[in-house]
């Protein structure tokens, strides 16, 4: 929420949305800024039919910035990526390392300069460090309620 306010960024990008906690802090963030948008994807639980509980937080009255894609990352991230450029990406989907490495590498991609990577859990496994080391990139780690979460800036 406080990046956002701060930086006034209008293009953000969310993977993984649960019942949408991260989302209705976006669209709180972003509510009063002209032209500025979210774009979630997220797939239901696997074998739960819960597809109703996606986004289930978020008031109606926060919708109207917000396109979400009941996806998953493999089909819709191509799509969702060659739209736009994004000044903030919440990453929180595929927690596995080859999938947080596919994505990364495509979203990083199409992240502004001066835009904020966030991803989630990064403690899983060693996909977010290795992504980082591998493309010589400054990082942040915060440990916040048990979880490791890496924070990247986009400098060049």
């Amino acid at each position: 929420y406080s990046i956002i306010i701060n930086s006034q960024y209008k293009n953000i990008l969310e993977t993984g949305v649960a019942a949408g906690w991260s989302s209705l802090s976006i669209l709180k963030a972003i509510k009063n800024i002209e032209n500025a948008n979210l774009t979630s994807i997220d797939l239901p639980y696997p074998g739960i039919k819960n597809k109703d509980y996606i986004g289930s937080v978020v008031p109606k009255y926060l919708r109207d910035k917000w396109q979400i894609y009941i996806a998953s990352d493999r089909t819709s991230l191509d799509h969702i990526l060659s739209k736009k450029m994004f000044d903030l990406v919440h990453y929180d989907s595929d927690k596995s390392y080859y999938g947080r490495l596919w994505a990364y590498k495509k979203i990083w991609k199409n992240l502004s300069k001066g835009g904020i990577f966030i991803s989630d859990d990064i403690s899983d496994n060693m996909a977010f460090l290795d992504f980082v080391n591998n493309f010589k990139l400054d990082y942040f780690i915060i440990y916040y309620k048990n979880k490791y979460i890496g924070i990247i800036k986009k400098n060049d």
